[in-house]
């Protein structure tokens, strides 16, 4: 993936050669070498910046990190940690470091470059997405992908790498909720859980009835119905980002200039939107597929006795799709 905006900054900091020795906050250069930690800080950041125009990002990595630990507060070496984790595709790591330096707004470092950094934030922002969730009950525990976000109530907007995730939500003796989610760049995706209890049984009496065996089709019902649930998503967050890409593709102000074309400055834009616009045919003809084979399999598994009935249910969010049934 092409370097965005963000990297520019590289370039415009090239001029702080080491014979110069003036720091972005406007040290005086005597100032400079008499804080050891400080010089050594700008010496690692510089041989970083020579690795990445060399394009090693991941040899740049440490060096960055190494600076940061040094001086915490040097908005230099956070914007160049978040340069270089946006240029190694980690985007909440770059989200991270962005939105750190750009915490203290009257840096002269961050003034001078207010500019590239504004169109980086933009940058970044469209790699990320948040993710809002409520319900309860309190002390539900609540995963994405398997890792631990967080736990309800959850007041915090969380901001993650745009993507489709499993979303699971867990507490003791209740029943758990799971479930996709599509979080798309620059959206806010918004998710409501309720656990019902489990109720409790006591022990089974030879008079009572033997439990009855889950019918056999109802894990086949169940497995095409998640299919269908992924496939919606993935459909919906094709959608998106070909929407995304369209919308940057018509601008005029970033895909247009006196001297290039259209397609030479977007081109990259419209490569993804039409890859985009690919899957989400493809997403949405194999949600049709699963739905209709989980409509089937409730109809040739349906219990002969009187009263007994199917039923599924599902629902489109503005980013998610989720089932609930009965069998």
């Amino acid at each position: 993936m092409k370097r965005t905006l963000l990297s520019a900054v590289l370039g415009m900091v090239a001029v702080l050669a080491a014979g110069q020795g003036a720091v972005a906050r406007g040290a005086e250069p005597e100032a400079e070498r008499e804080v050891g930690a400080t010089t050594e800080a700008d010496a690692l950041i510089e041989r970083g910046i020579a690795l990445r125009r060399a394009g090693d990002d991941e040899g740049a990595l440490p060096l960055f990190q190494q600076a940061e630990r040094l001086e915490p507060d040097s908005t230099r070496a956070l914007v160049h940690l978040a340069a270089t984790y946006q240029a190694l595709g980690q985007w909440e790591e770059a989200d991270r470091y962005l939105t750190l330096a750009l915490r203290q707004p009257d840096d002269p470092y961050i003034q001078k470059h207010q500019a590239t950094l504004a169109g980086a934030r933009r940058t970044v922002d469209g790699h990320i997405g948040r993710l809002r969730v409520s319900g309860g009950p309190p002390g539900t525990q609540i995963r994405l992908n398997g890792k631990l976000i967080g736990s309800l109530p959850m007041s915090e907007t969380l901001r993650i790498e745009a993507g489709i995730y499993t979303l699971e939500a867990s507490l003791p003796d209740h029943y758990p909720v799971t479930r996709s989610v599509a979080l798309a760049g620059g959206s806010l995706a918004q998710e409501a859980v309720e656990l019902a209890r489990r109720e409790a049984r006591g022990p089974v009496s030879p008079a009572d009835p033997a439990p009855r065996a889950e019918s056999g089709s109802s894990w086949l019902t169940w497995t095409f119905a998640g299919l269908a649930v992924g496939a919606a998503a993935g459909t919906t967050y094709a959608w998106v980002r070909r929407e995304q890409h369209a919308e940057i593709w018509n601008d005029d102000e970033q895909c247009l200039s006196p001297t290039q074309t259209r397609g030479e400055l977007c081109g990259d834009h419209l490569e993804a939107g039409e890859q985009a616009e690919t899957w989400m045919w493809i997403g949405g003809a194999a949600t049709v597929a699963f739905t209709g084979a989980a409509l089937g399999s409730i109809w040739l598994g349906a219990p002969d006795e009187p009263g007994a009935e199917a039923d599924l249910r599902c629902g489109l969010g503005l980013a998610t799709v989720s089932c609930a049934g009965r069998f």
